[in-house]
């Protein structure tokens, strides 16, 4: 499985939640697009997020 750890910095309790996504990488496919320093015009940035989101399986946003 494709999963897909999304920061975006808006969760208090993102650092737990990681945690249980590290518990998820024996076996499946564990990529990490940090949005937080990403600026609204940024196409080339969004767009490969974009991709990456339209990739996984299952997406985890802390």
């Amino acid at each position: 499985m494709k999963i897909l750890e999304l920061q975006t910095g808006l969760f208090p309790d993102a650092a737990l939640v990681a945690q249980a996504v590290e518990t998820l990488h024996a076996g499946n496919a564990v990529e990490k697009a940090d949005v937080t320093r990403l600026s609204r015009d940024d196409e080339h940035g969004w767009a490969e997020v974009a991709r990456a989101i339209l990739a996984a399986d299952l997406v985890v946003t802390l």
